[in-house]
């Protein structure tokens, strides 16, 4: 059992984060959306000087890239990289809410993951307060140095700390002490779904019940889906080393209702249950829509998957930063849409 459960773990720490949101907009603003994503992808793609034809070798980091050399690849749909700007534009059009997810990368030769520069982060910043139509801004990351220049910056952005379950995380559920010492910064947290739990937890055989904890402290909760442990449905699934693995149902029934966001891939079949629930006088939590949702055949963290939850009524999007190798004329880099470290998984050559 010992074994399964590392080998388990091991595959959880290397997987995302999921998100998902709730309802917007008319014909007009999907329209308007539609426009964005065009516009923005024509921009990404003519503003740049493509450098000729590419070779995608191993392990190719966005951070020893620049814009340039990074516009010479494609995602699976056939789009640019998106830069972090042509999103923001897609949701300010559409007027919904976003979660950036900050991303620290370790160097190729290892050790702890590189923060971003405080120039950064302040222009960042700017990206996002010159777009007066965001419906809400959530900064999201799994390092609390990501988080504490927000605190002091920007303390009305809800500040998400994502606990996870691998690597420095033990496999058990998060405890409120534990956030104060790693993340002080956040005052909210993001956990996966086996870890909301509430009961004896089988793995180490202690009592927990992480919902009435994190509500006592006012802490709100977005419990997202992971591949590995299933359930992003309103069903669940099998249990995951022997802990309940709760779908979206079960997530919005668990009391204290403390959850104030459900991250999934599944915007259109979430907003139809989130509906369902409000028919009958339920709210469901808000959706927060993971890397733009999990619609076939569409490229994540790309501004067709992004307009595509726009249509779906997604309320928040959420998506992963990071930055290009810098430049004279861009000296911080440029802020682009990738969950990896490197463009292999997701990118290819033109064809």
């Amino acid at each position: 059992m010992r074994r399964q459960l590392c080998a388990a773990v091991a595959v959880i720490g290397a997987l995302g984060v999921l998100g998902t949101a709730c309802s917007t907009g008319d014909d007009a603003a999907e329209k308007a959306t539609a426009t964005t994503a065009k516009a923005a992808t024509t921009t990404a793609s003519t503003t740049t000087a493509p450098l000729g034809p590419c070779e995608l070798e191993a392990d190719t980091r966005v951070e020893e890239l620049t814009l340039a050399e990074l516009s010479r690849y494609e995602l699976m749909n056939g789009e640019p990289v998106p830069t972090f700007a042509a999103f923001l534009d897609l949701a300010d059009r559409a007027k919904v809410g976003v979660l950036p997810e900050i991303k620290y990368f370790p160097k190729v030769d290892g050790g702890d993951p590189v923060p971003w520069t405080d120039a950064q982060l302040a222009e960042y910043q700017k990206m996002i307060e010159q777009r007066k139509n965001l419906k809400e801004v959530l900064m999201g990351s799994f390092q609390d140095s990501a988080l504490a220049y927000f605190k002091t910056n920007k303390p009305e952005w809800t500040r998400v700390w994502f606990r996870g379950i691998g690597g420095k995380d033990p496999f058990a559920p998060p405890t409120v002490a534990e956030m104060k010492e790693r993340a002080p910064s956040a005052n909210a947290l993001g956990v996966i779904n086996v870890l909301y739990f509430k009961g004896t937890f089988a793995p180490d055989g202690k009592e927990y019940d992480v919902p009435q904890e994190f509500a006592d402290a006012g802490i709100p909760v977005d419990v997202w889906f992971n591949v590995t442990t299933k359930g992003d449905s309103p069903e669940g699934a099998e249990p995951f080393a022997g802990v309940p693995s709760p779908g979206w149902t079960g997530v919005a029934e668990i009391t204290p209702p403390n959850v104030k966001w459900i991250s999934t891939d599944r915007v259109a079949d979430y907003t139809t249950w989130a509906k369902g629930k409000e028919a009958v006088g339920e709210p469901a939590p808000t959706m927060i829509a993971h890397r733009g949702g999990g619609e076939d055949g569409v490229s994540e963290n790309s501004l067709e998957a992004f307009a595509q939850a726009v249509k779906d009524d997604a309320g928040i999007l959420e998506t992963d930063v990071q930055w290009t190798k810098p430049t004279a004329q861009d000296p911080n880099g440029v802020p682009v849409l990738m969950h990896d470290a490197t463009i292999n998984r997701t990118t290819r050559c033109p064809g």
